[in-house]
């Protein structure tokens, strides 16, 4: 990490510290006992801990493949850190938030919280990857930890290069089958307004999207939800991951959750081994 990086890291970080943590009431300790956010005597920066980061844009299965991947391997290693969207909720968002001048509170809308994301990403290097190296991990924890969080080539990128400690695991789904499966599902934090705009879309796809709008294949909720993530982090995966030894990828499409699963359990157990 270059001088002016690790300067500007340490300035936010000492602003979140100082002007937004202390107006907050996170549950970190009571929800992550292991974790702090504040350097300490027993704990070492999650930036240099061995970390296996689950990488998907919304839709993909990432939060199906975490819970069979507990399945697979047990809980050692996997709930030992927050998650993106917590981070999201206590860090980034309230300190952008604080520098808007706005009342630091929740928010559900998904373009809503990308715009905020966006915005963070702009004055932190590394966007939300650089928040989870802000993370102190307790000393009496050496396993593998198993996590997801980060999104989109400026993240990926980030982490690759800054915490070699970390391996990123992204799958990949074509965006129309994404669009499908964002219009079925029913999280809670799937908020979103606006018209159906597809331009987002290179022409054959938005072609296809569109008679999959047609026929109610696909809602306008799921198409601003994407529009918006396509906006922070791009439509396609990670396309200069073979460049990086630490970087896997693992395509989603026409295989079985448990198949997904599996392969990402055999990432995980030779990270393991070779961590032991």
């Amino acid at each position: 990490m270059d001088s002016e990086t690790s300067e500007l890291r340490l300035l936010d970080e000492r602003y979140f510290l100082s002007e937004v943590y202390p107006r907050l009431s996170l549950p970190l300790s009571e929800a992550y006992p292991l974790v702090g956010l504040e350097k300490a005597a027993g704990y070492h920066g999650l930036g240099s801990h061995p970390l296996l980061m689950l990488v998907a844009l919304t839709g993909t299965g990432k939060t199906t493949t975490l819970e069979r991947l507990k399945a697979i391997l047990g809980t050692a290693g996997t709930g030992v850190i927050p998650s993106r969207r917590e981070l999201a909720d206590w860090i980034a968002l309230p300190m952008m938030q604080r520098l808007n001048g706005e009342e630091t509170r929740p928010v559900d809308d998904r373009p809503r919280r990308f715009a905020y994301t966006r915005s963070f990403a702009k004055r932190v290097p590394g966007g939300m990857a650089a928040v989870f190296s802000w993370l102190y991990l307790a000393d009496s924890f050496s396993d593998l930890v198993i996590a997801e969080g980060i999104r989109g080539e400026n993240e990926i990128r980030h982490a690759l290069t800054r915490f070699p400690a970390w391996n990123i695991v992204e799958l990949t789904l074509d965006p129309l089958t994404r669009l499908r499966r964002l219009s079925e599902r029913r999280d809670r934090f799937d908020r979103a307004s606006g018209a159906a705009d597809l331009s987002f879309l290179p022409g054959e796809l938005r072609d296809a999207a569109q008679r999959m709008l047609k026929a109610g294949a696909i809602d306008a909720k799921a198409i601003a939800i994407m529009g918006a993530e396509v906006n922070n982090y791009g439509l396609l995966p990670f396309l200069a991951g073979d460049q990086y030894p630490n970087y896997h990828r693992v395509a989603v499409d026409e295989r079985s959750p448990d198949e997904v699963a599996r392969e990402v359990a055999e990432i995980v157990k030779a990270l393991a081994n070779a961590h032991s």
